[in-house]
């Protein structure tokens, strides 16, 4: 009897434990989520600025613009590559491929 009071008090003391961790784990994970979507605008920003100063007439052509947009560029695409990491909280559009796979 007294062994199973003990056992049930302790499994309930490490399902709290656990719960808290879960959540203490979560909250962090959304955090990161949201500042990884700002990161990405701000680099997005970033390429679309330098775009912009490389049209201007008296930049034009220049190599160093250039490279540093195609830099800019594969930056982008390698933040998009993790994309499904830091996009948590976004719905992804239903495009009916599971509605078809059922029927």
């Amino acid at each position: 009897m007294i062994w199973t009071i003990l056992v049930l008090t302790l499994s309930i003391a490490l399902n709290g434990l656990l719960l808290w961790y879960i959540r203490q784990t979560l909250r962090r994970l959304l955090f990161a989520s949201e500042n990884f979507a700002w990161l990405m605008n701000s680099i997005k920003n970033f390429r679309d600025h330098l775009q912009s100063l490389h049209e201007l007439e008296m930049f034009y052509g220049d190599t160093t613009l250039g490279h540093l947009i195609e830099h800019s560029k594969q930056l982008v695409e390698d933040m998009e590559n993790f994309e499904e990491i830091y996009t948590l909280l976004e719905d992804k559009p239903d495009d009916g491929k599971e509605k078809e796979e059922t029927e």
